[in-house]
């Protein structure tokens, strides 16, 4: 057996998030002209969660895949049916960024009036 048959989970997912954080990098300089902040970190942090949120693949809970992936999967090729986990997981964590965007907001706001 040789290494990448043995490894090609960890080689598959390091490959991914590489490219997540390259895709990251060109999101974050097209997003920079946007003047508002909490637009443009909005705008960034969906791309986050859209990116690095993983799920559990089916029954296995041991192998994980990107969420959004495991949502589509579940959207097109099961029924109707289905429970749609992905799609909960990038609700809870687009919700955990939210509660963070605002928190970091509040903190800039007061230390801009002190």
């Amino acid at each position: 057996m040789s290494f990448i048959d043995s490894n090609q989970y960890i080689i598959a997912w390091s490959i991914y998030t590489l490219a997540g954080v390259g895709c990251c990098l060109v999101w974050w300089k097209w997003t920079s002209p946007v003047k508002h902040q909490g637009w443009r970190d909005l705008m960034r942090g969906l791309v986050v969660v859209l990116i690095f949120t993983p799920w559990y693949v089916g029954e296995a809970p041991e192998l994980y895949a990107p969420a959004i992936v495991v949502f589509l999967m579940d959207l097109f090729l099961e029924e109707a049916k289905n429970d749609m986990k992905g799609g909960l997981a990038l609700l809870f964590s687009a919700f955990f960024m939210l509660i963070v965007l605002t928190i970091i907001h509040v903190r800039r706001n007061r230390s801009h009036k002190i």
